[in-house]
């Protein structure tokens, strides 16, 4: 057990002084949002403190982040409970908020508003939580949790460290459950073919996502094309074998160009979709089954190469 930190303020410090050094590497966030992202890992370590017994699942941006922290910021936290209601999950959220970790930290329930299905969260019941971050008596702002019921899962969910964290061994921190990175992929790839009462999605980060996922995973070919069918019967859609991104996407794609390092070689929004088809359209024709994605050399591979 690493010595505690006597104060709040000490804790503060530390945040502090290891979020200005963290961001003076190149490419890294900037400090304000090191900062933030260590508040989350605050809560997020108290969420999942049951460690190997936990069954929550980190999901949206913030479980990207955690496996490629140099991607895009967001400003909430999708959490999924397995095999809970709604307000069970609820509940049980509010408990493991509260826990003790001896960091100075306290994260105060304020309200829940109830959410229905969206062009986001096909088909599941949630809410939106928001809590206050208090670090000693000093308010840090609030949290949002967008926590929800239903979550398509093919896969057994990955437990890591998050990747980028602070250097701040005196903090207690929990390993994550993450959601399946074939399944994040699953549900931007069906959302991205889906036309929403006569329109297409307007969900550009989707894009922006699949080209990190491209570039920093090493992807199943047989488990992503299950977890594409899985999620598209799910939402009701009809079968298609090839991936087309709307295109008037290009303008909001091009915002994201400068600050997520992954697109600085796919500024192009043609380059982009280029890149995402090169990897998607093999695992919907079943052509990549027994094959897996490198993202160094950016093409498939046979698993087993005889």
């Amino acid at each position: 057990m690493p010595e505690q930190y006597a104060s709040a303020a000490a804790v503060e410090s530390a945040i502090r002084d290891a979020a200005s050094l963290a961001s003076k590497v190149d490419g890294a966030p900037n400090k304000d949002q090191l900062i933030l992202r260590e508040y989350f890992n605050r809560f997020l370590s108290r969420i999942f403190s049951d460690g190997e017994s936990s069954e929550w699942v980190l999901k949206g941006g913030t479980g990207i982040l955690a496996r490629v922290p140099s991607t895009r910021s967001t400003m909430d936290i999708d959490l999924y409970r397995e095999g809970f209601s709604l307000d069970e999950a609820l509940k049980e959220l509010r408990v493991l908020s509260s826990v003790d970790l001896d960091d100075h930290f306290r994260f105060e329930y304020v309200k829940h508003d109830s959410s229905l299905a969206t062009d986001a969260q096909p088909y599941v019941d949630g809410c939106r939580v928001t809590f206050n971050i208090y670090l000693g008596v000093a308010p840090k702002g609030k949290l949002q949790v967008d926590l929800v019921t239903g979550s398509g899962m093919t896969e057994e969910a990955t437990v890591i460290e998050p990747q980028g964290a602070l250097l701040l061994p005196r903090l207690n921190s929990s390993p994550y459950r993450i959601h399946p990175v074939v399944d994040q992929m699953a549900d931007k790839i069906c959302a991205t073919m889906t036309v929403y009462n006569g329109r297409n999605s307007s969900r550009v980060k989707d894009l922006v996502d699949l080209v990190v996922f491209a570039t920093t995973q090493r992807i199943d070919g047989t488990s992503l094309s299950e977890a594409i069918d899985s999620e598209r019967r799910r939402r009701r859609m009809d079968s298609f074998e090839e991936f087309v991104v709307p295109s008037d996407w290009g303008a909001g794609y091009a915002k994201f160009t400068k600050s997520v390092r992954q697109l600085h070689a796919y500024e192009s929004f043609e380059r982009a979709v280029d890149l995402v088809s090169r990897l998607i359209d093999p695992a919907l024709q079943g052509i990549a089954n027994g094959s897996v994605w490198q993202p160094n050399s950016l093409r498939w591979v046979p698993e087993n190469p005889s």
